[in-house]
């Protein structure tokens, strides 16, 4: 039984000798890429996106998509919600700001002509 132990423990330090040592410096490749989300998630829209941002707060980026920033980056949403499709002052709304407002077609006047 302590042979085993002892071939097992032998076997254990010449495969953890055998395997090449990267410390954390040489890693060059994957530096930025986060391990713990597969790679095909951020294709999908409703997930939100990191963005760099410099100012602390919530801004919209378009009339569909607002940015949250934070001290460590920004977090880029789009507004999904059927019943607040807007951002407005940097909050998901059921109103449009004025930028994003509709445009209402203006009917001329009629004039009335004497008779």
């Amino acid at each position: 039984m302590s042979s085993q132990i002892a071939l097992v423990l032998c076997l254990l330090v010449a495969t953890a000798v055998a395997i090449p040592a990267t410390g954390y410096a040489q890693v060059q490749a994957g530096a930025a890429v986060n391990t713990w989300i597969p790679p095909w998630v951020p294709q999908f829209p409703w997930m939100p996106q990191w963005k760099p941002c410099t100012t602390v707060g919530a801004s919209c980026l378009d009339c569909n998509t607002k940015l949250v920033c934070t001290k460590i980056g920004g977090l880029e949403k789009p507004c999904t919600d059927p019943t607040m499709p807007y951002c407005n002052l940097g909050e998901c709304s059921a109103t449009p700001s004025a930028e994003c407002a509709p445009e209402v077609p203006v009917e001329p006047e009629i004039q009335a002509v004497p008779a």
